[in-house]
């Protein structure tokens, strides 16, 4: 090694390119140029002496050294975004205390119709929802309470379970008093669709609306699950949404059975029981979801499945 004295920002930039096997989408991750992803490139393999990458046409990918070396920098990361968290939190008496939270578009969505339950009464906390469907790592992104659909891996995070969701059917009642035909899955494939596009493609709903169509795409397409909600309330198609978001908005669920099913967990750092304003908004967060769910479940309990042809009736 020629110098013990390389900086953290090599650090970044080595981690970055080994995610995406590409010097050009590195740079755009970390808002440089392309030549300069290269130089900390260059320069750090030049100070570790070691080849971190092989350079192909198709991409930079790590020789067995750099695959190495990428698990001691990834530990480097969390360190450093704990460290510079943990700053933040000290900071407990700043009049200005910031609550990063990342979640997906529907939590995203929820959370804002109660941002008065979770932050009456806390003066000086501001709140950053950061939706991203794509689970956070909370250190590498310096968040401080994460949302998603699994618990994390990281040993020094804690997890609460919130709930269950649900995946199914639903249409507005403008939709079946139109196609009273749509109560029947017989039907479907000559029903109008709505569904999502571009990266969100890849979520679960839109698998589970590509069986349903055998592989052939509906009606309506969008990138956003809030603009998805939008055209299915409006009554212009039939989508697939989860059971905690859907049975709220008074659609009618037209599955008897849930599509697929996962679980809702909410994920923060520990340091964060020191803070007792932040503690708070985890709290309320985790009251609300769960309190959310449970109604969730007694609508559906109480209001079923509709019958082949029966009548839509708004909750």
């Amino acid at each position: 090694m020629n110098n013990l004295n390389f900086d953290w920002d090599a650090i970044r930039v080595f981690l970055s390119v080994a995610e995406h096997n590409s010097l050009s989408r590195a740079a755009v991750e970390l808002s440089l140029s392309q030549p300069t992803v290269g130089r900390h490139i260059a320069r750090l393999e030049e100070q570790l002496d070691v080849t971190l990458f092989d350079r192909r046409q198709t991409g930079y990918f790590l020789t067995p050294a750099g695959r190495r070396l990428v698990k001691a920098s990834q530990s480097m990361a969390r360190g450093a975004a704990d460290f510079r968290r943990a700053v933040d939190l000290e900071r407990a008496d700043s009049p200005d205390q910031v609550c990063r939270i990342t979640l997906g578009e529907w939590g995203q969505h929820y959370l804002s119709q109660h941002i008065d339950s979770i932050l009456t009464g806390l003066p000086g906390v501001r709140l950053e929802l950061h939706a991203d469907d794509a689970f956070w790592d909370l250190s590498r992104n310096s968040a401080d309470i994460a949302i998603g659909n699994r618990p994390p891996r990281q040993a020094h995070l804690i997890a609460r379970k919130l709930g269950e969701i649900s995946f199914h059917v639903y249409a507005s009642t403008t939709y079946l008093e139109t196609h009273p035909e749509a109560f029947d899955p017989e039907t479907w494939l000559n029903q109008i669709w709505a569904g999502y596009c571009g990266s969100r493609a890849r979520l679960r709903s839109s698998q589970l609306l590509a069986e349903i169509l055998h592989g052939r795409s509906g009606n309506y397409a969008v990138n956003n699950s809030v603009a998805l909600f939008m055209i299915l309330q409006s009554g212009h198609a039939m989508g697939i949404l989860p059971d905690w978001i859907a049975e709220a908005e008074g659609l009618v669920r037209l599955t008897d059975t849930p599509l697929a099913t996962t679980e809702s967990w909410i994920s923060f750092h520990e340091q964060l029981r020191y803070h007792p304003k932040l503690a708070d908004v985890k709290d309320r967060i985790t009251q609300l979801y769960q309190a959310h769910f449970q109604k969730t479940a007694a609508w559906k309990e109480r209001n079923g499945s509709p019958a082949r042809g029966s009548s839509c009736k708004t909750k």
